[in-house]
């Protein structure tokens, strides 16, 4: 079945769920009367429930982050919204080309030329988004989606988490937060502090966690806090001047395969104390975000893993995930079931499927 909603219409086909999260489900939608000589705009409807005043607020407050941020090729477009009753639905552009997280679990891990496409458009969104003076706080593999048409494009989506920075001046200045809202795997640790922590560099370190996990196949910590056991470990040797990706791959007896400018990158991202961490701009302008690796880079006879993109690891011996790193499949988000929201009373007109 498909439910008409909306004025302009859109036809929302409510059988197919494309997905399910905390804050909502999502479906297909087509446009259902377009402008002269336009074509119907395909839209990704999503859908939420409004019934007490936090998921208003929460609804609203999205739409709201979606229009401070709009006008960026790598942030999903957002095209309207329709409130009928204790259902709210918002259209967004449609990513056709399936989630970051499903692309890295169907190559296990990805070389740094493979991987440098994407983390160079995530990395401009975050910056476009700060400049704008949004912080996502939910960057993860799940909330970047692919493009069918454009390998290499991607798309930020769900701002749900979305807050708004302090602005003078046309800059973003010091904004404290009391929550500890996120996914667990990237959250960072700054977000435990029950005192309140700066929401200026959460961003980056989730951002560190989805590039690690690009170059590496797996995820760095389980949670950042003293609750698991790799995290600690990881304080305990930065205490020591000793580097993210070095500690790391120390814990599983491994060398770290990422080049010299990607290892700096994710070590400055990956920072604990978020006072050195790096900062949106300093990511950006980071040396290896600024070219695309295209030659296999050699320092002290090592040739670093996968940086011309050829089909071969560029390693003199062959990379593989740690059989003890913690699984990427063990981070996915939870799904809610999509009865729980569709109904007879979902919100518009019931119609044939075409």
């Amino acid at each position: 079945m498909s439910v008409v909603v909306g004025t302009p219409a859109w036809v929302v086909d409510t059988k197919h769920p494309l997905g399910e999260g905390g804050f909502g489900a999502v479906y297909r939608a087509k446009e259902h009367s377009p402008a002269q000589g336009q074509s119907a705009r395909d839209a990704a409807a999503k859908l939420m429930l409004l019934k007490d005043p936090v998921n208003k607020e929460s609804f609203n407050e999205e739409i709201r982050m979606l229009e401070k941020v709009k006008g960026h090729e790598s942030i999903i477009e957002f095209y309207g919204k329709e409130v009928q009753g204790d259902k709210g639905w918002m259209f967004l552009e449609m990513a056709t080309g399936g989630e970051l997280f499903d692309r890295l679990i169907d190559s296990g891990s990805l070389s740094e030329r493979a991987a440098w496409p994407y983390a160079k458009a995530i990395c401009s969104a975050l910056k476009h988004c700060y400049d704008s003076g949004v912080a996502h706080r939910d960057l993860k593999l799940e909330n970047v989606m692919l493009s069918a048409d454009d390998p290499n494009a991607v798309r930020l989506i769900d701002f749900g988490l979305a807050v708004s920075l302090n602005m003078k001046d046309g800059k973003v200045i010091e904004t404290i937060l009391d929550d500890n809202a996120g996914t667990q795997a990237y959250r960072a640790p700054e977000v435990y502090n029950r005192k309140g922590y700066s929401a200026l560099k959460v961003d980056v370190w989730a951002m560190g966690i989805v590039l690690f996990s690009l170059c590496s196949g797996f995820f760095p910590v389980q949670e950042a806090k003293d609750d698991d056991w790799r995290y600690k470990r990881l304080a305990k040797d930065q205490s020591k001047k000793i580097g993210s990706c070095e500690s790391i791959f120390k814990t599983y007896k491994r060398t770290c395969p990422f080049s010299p400018s990607l290892k700096a990158l994710v070590d400055g991202m990956l920072t604990i104390n978020p006072a050195k961490r790096l900062s949106i701009d300093e990511m950006c302008d980071s040396e290896w975000l600024a070219n695309p690796p295209a030659q296999p880079i050699k320092s002290g006879g090592i040739v670093y893993r996968g940086v011309d993109g050829g089909d071969d690891d560029d390693m003199e011996e062959e990379f593989s995930v740690p059989d003890d790193a913690i699984p990427l499949e063990r981070q996915r988000a939870k799904r809610l079931d999509p009865s729980a929201l569709i109904d007879e009373g979902a919100g518009g007109m019931m119609v044939d499927e075409a």
